[in-house]
């Protein structure tokens, strides 16, 4: 599967963040690009891949840092900000009539509760 992949993927484009020394432009630029390939390998829509990297690229650049905050952390926050915006912030309800199939897709990082709440919605369900 396509996604399988992209959590790892950004996570290992985020470590190298924290692991450089001098977080400047190349290390901004280099992060977005790890963004990019993580999220075409995952089929991303080119034209979404190419607006989220320019607005977090954008912001990592041009936004001031606030006060008590450092670079590094600064841009990890815009890189989450961005990705949560790019899914939505709030869950789609979903209307369930009974008698009727839905189909359900859970999806969440490791350790996020999916595997509990899906046999709680089948259980809720059947």
């Amino acid at each position: 599967m396509a996604l399988e992949r992209l959590g790892s993927s950004l996570y290992e484009a985020i470590k190298k963040v924290f692991k450089a020394s001098v977080v400047d432009e190349a290390t901004v630029k280099e992060l977005v690009q790890d963004i990019q390939r993580a999220l075409l390998q995952a089929d991303v829509n080119v034209k979404l891949v190419l607006e989220i990297s320019k607005r977090i690229e954008e912001r990592a650049l041009n936004e001031k840092v606030p006060p008590g905050v450092s670079r590094r952390e600064h841009i990890i926050k815009v890189v989450y900000e961005e990705l949560t915006r790019f899914l939505g912030e709030k869950p789609v309800p979903v209307k369930i009539e009974p008698g009727k199939r839905k189909t359900i897709m859970l999806v969440g990082i490791q350790g996020s509760g999916k595997t509990t709440n899906g046999a709680k919605l089948g259980y809720l369900l059947a």
